[in-house]
């Protein structure tokens, strides 16, 4: 087969301006969560580079990977190896100078839950730049969580570093069905880490949330599977003693999906951005302002379980990253909208437009002036072509005006490492090995429900009915948000 061929095979099923770079995954799902900083730009002398951390799922026998592009995102290759050993665990970044900390932990499909095991730990990671070898060079793990009994497991493990350098690591415990918010903090640079007290018991189901340094102070902000459960967060001063926090408080009685299908971002004057999906399966958007979080703005009038937020501050310019359905239920639509200084929607641009299934996005949480507004999606198209992350860079001054449904709501080195290349404006070259595709006999929404499903395979949709697939989505139950 030629290259014209198989970069058509490629592009089946998407329509976008700019065809996209990509990278192979097993899932559309492989930047689960969306609350986590799977992507960070790390500027140098030499010029900006973006490094994003990728389950691949077992693709090509490959799990949770360090990925980069030099060139803006036009072309990605393989840095390094983070765990290969799972092809659940997913990772957040935090970036400190030219180098990059991250920790990884276990994400499993809702409907398998969080089994317990000795190898449900978190670790913590620094990715250390060298200049002479313009590469990045991991360091040993450093376990900061330990599950030692097969009835416990840690998971969505997220990472903060205070204004004082300290680096805080936060993750949830399940044991016996029973979910607890745990922390750990080090200050030394992440060679030990010390725990501290629970910052939540009794979780109802699995938790979610988002831990975040907001300028002189950390946050952690939090919900649940439940459904019913409210969204609740604490806070401390980075001038406190490392046990020092507030009490829990009610951040707005609407609780988040799932606890994790979020956005978070620092306003760089104390506060928050949100944007968030409630129970109710609507974007919306909120600011804490230092003190409180104020009233919610719709981002988008009708809800979806599969639509989720990336979310990207540009000075005090917000953008939103986002997937919305197709009209005619056959796929998803992929957008990039700015948001006003309340949260309104405003000028917006579709990226693209996907018969099968398109979402979880994953972009830099904080891009400087002047540079391409970029994000990353989870593609899983109805026919012709593999699974695969697709990127998308855009300017802000591409933007154009589209009416969107928002109102206020009620208050409350190297050659053997792999590289996968666009090939301007006719298509993208094929990822290498992209493993196997999607049937043809499986429909958008079965191939939709198993990206949705945290890493389950889509080849259990395929022996399962086009009517029950679409009353369990209706139903929009036992499908995670990342």
């Amino acid at each position: 087969m030629g290259w014209a061929a198989l970069t058509g095979l490629m592009l089946a099923g998407m329509t976008a301006a700019t065809p996209p770079s990509a990278i192979p995954v097993r899932g559309g799902n492989a930047l689960t969560l969306p609350a986590h900083r799977h992507m960070v730009r790390v500027s140098r002398s030499e010029g900006s580079v973006l490094l994003t951390a990728v389950q691949q799922g077992g693709q090509d026998g490959h799990g949770l990977r360090l990925f980069r592009s030099d060139n803006g995102g036009t072309t990605w290759k393989q840095e390094g190896v983070i765990h290969d050993g799972s092809t659940y665990d997913r990772a957040d970044l935090v970036v400190v100078g030219k180098d990059v900390a991250l920790v990884y932990a276990v994400e499993t499909p809702d409907s398998a839950g969080i089994s317990g095991s000795t190898s449900r730990d978190v670790y913590f990671q620094w990715w250390r730049y060298s200049a002479s070898k313009n590469h990045w060079l991991a360091d040993k793990p450093v376990r900061v969580f330990d599950s030692t009994s097969s009835s416990t497991a840690y998971y969505r493990a997220e990472l903060a570093r205070d204004s004082k350098g300290r680096l805080w690591v936060q993750a949830f415990r399940e044991k016996d069905a029973s979910n607890t918010l745990v922390l750990s903090v080090s200050s030394d640079g992440g060679s030990t880490f010390r725990t501290q007290s629970a910052l939540a018991r009794n979780v109802p189901k699995r938790g979610g949330g988002r831990l975040i340094s907001l300028g002189s102070r950390l946050m952690m902000l939090w919900s649940s599977h439940d459904g019913r459960d409210t969204t609740h967060y604490r806070i401390r001063d980075d001038s406190a003693s490392v046990s020092s926090w507030s009490s829990t408080r009610t951040a707005f009685s609407d609780g988040i999906y799932h606890g994790a299908a979020m956005s978070a971002v620092a306003d760089g004057k104390g506060g928050l951005h949100l944007v968030y999906k409630d129970n109710s399966e609507r974007l919306m958007y909120r600011r804490f302002d230092g003190s409180a979080f104020g009233s919610a703005v719709k981002v988008l009038e009708d809800g979806d379980w599969a639509t989720q937020p990336a979310l990207v501050r540009v000075g005090s310019s917000l953008y939103l990253f986002y997937n919305q359905p197709r009209s005619d239920g056959s796929g998803y639509r992929l957008w990039v909208r700015a948001l006003s200084s309340s949260g309104k929607p405003g000028a917006g641009k579709e990226l693209a437009s996907v018969s099968g299934f398109a979402g979880y996005p994953a972009a830099p949480d904080v891009l400087p002036s002047g540079v391409p507004l970029v994000c990353f999606f989870g593609i899983e198209p109805s026919s012709g072509s593999s699974y695969r992350l697709s990127f998308f860079s855009t300017s802000a001054s591409s933007l154009k005006s589209q009416a969107v449904a928002a109102k206020q709501a009620p208050a409350e080195e190297d050659a053997d490492r792999e590289r996968f290349t666009a090939t301007g404006g006719s298509g993208f070259e094929p990822p290498l090995d992209p493993g196997a595709g999607v049937s043809a006999a499986t429909g958008p929404s079965q191939q939709a429900m198993a990206a949705g499903c945290g890493g389950a395979s889509a080849m259990l949709a395929v022996g399962v009915t086009f009517i029950l697939m679409e009353w369990g989505r209706r139903r929009r139950t036992g499908v995670l948000p990342g």
